[in-house]
């Protein structure tokens, strides 16, 4: 297995761990399975069950090396600014990493990748990312994770901490992992627009089993689609909004379950990510084009 997996440490003690057998072993007596080559440090998927369900159905849909475009590419790019240069021989977490999509970039830049996902997505991203030296899945919670402080160049999180309890809580917990002189950069849900329209909803849908939530948002992408251009499609997008993007159907329905199926759905403004970087002592701060976009570097 990849030499990553010597960076894990205990969740609980903060000791380094080491390789026994089928598990990673602390001095403390905590002992954490290696299963289907994903370490496991988490019982099960909490509270991020859609999210399960979600990325082993769609497992490649948003992977450019599967769909043949830059889609996750450019979203990294117009999300976090970061370039090559920022990458290469970098150590990166990339935080939430569901099936894998941002992961398989960051490491096609030349960053050594360590993903990780509360959800069983971490089989999905095991797949997709395959026995590569340079990226390692682990299950793991974002607000609890196993790493020694000051252990990453590089942290990524995009589109994922606003689906946690407290977004502020477990951004707070990522930046003691940067070393000094490193970058974490992060994109939540803006509150504006679309999402503050969304927010309303989400009460309801995500209480939908999610098997039967997801052949209705199915069913729905398709009936819109049919109804392109008229009132009835504009009326009922703005009052339930849904994605409508340029990269295919199956994208849309996976966006559209993925809106309104988490437990969690917090809405941030720009103001306030920005002021959850300064009040953690970052500099160089850069917000992108997406509005709740950030990127500071720890001195």
């Amino acid at each position: 297995m990849s030499a990553l997996l010597d960076l894990f440490a205990c969740p609980a003690c903060q000791r380094r761990l080491e390789r026994d057998g089928d598990a990673l072993r602390c001095t403390c007596g905590s002992r954490h399975p290696i299963v289907r080559g994903v370490p496991r440090f988490v019982p099960d998927d909490g509270y991020v069950g859609s999210f399960s369900f979600e990325w082993n159905t769609h497992d490649t849909t948003q992977l450019d090396s599967k769909r043949g475009d830059s889609m996750t590419a450019d979203t990294l790019r117009a999300k976090t600014g970061l370039t090559e240069a920022d990458l290469r021989g970098k150590l990166v977490l990339d935080a939430g990493l569901g099936s894998g999509r941002f992961s398989e970039v960051l490491a096609g830049l030349g960053a050594r990748v360590i993903g990780v996902d509360l959800s069983l997505a971490v089989e999905a991203a095991r797949k997709n990312l395959g026995d590569r030296d340079d990226v390692i899945v682990a299950q793991a919670d974002i607000g609890r994770l196993p790493f020694l402080r000051e252990t990453f160049d590089v942290i990524v999180s995009i589109g994922v901490l606003h689906h946690t309890p407290d977004t502020r809580k477990h951004f707070e917990a990522l930046v003691p992992l940067l070393k000094p002189g490193g970058t974490i950069a992060i994109w939540v849900y803006p509150d504006e627009g679309d999402y503050q329209t969304r927010n309303h909803w989400i009460p309801w849908t995500n209480k939908l089993p999610p098997r039967l939530f997801y052949e209705w948002c199915r069913w729905f992408v398709r009936v819109m689609q049919k109804r392109r251009g008229s009132r009835l499609q504009s009326l009922i997008a703005r009052l339930f909004p849904y994605s409508r993007q340029s990269y295919g159907a199956e994208n849309d329905v996976l966006d559209l379950f993925d809106g309104y199926s988490p437990r969690y759905h917090g809405i941030h403004s720009p103001d306030q990510v920005l002021g959850w970087f300064r009040d953690a002592d970052l500099i160089d701060l850069w917000s992108g084009p997406a509005h709740t976009s950030v990127r500071g570097r720890k001195p």
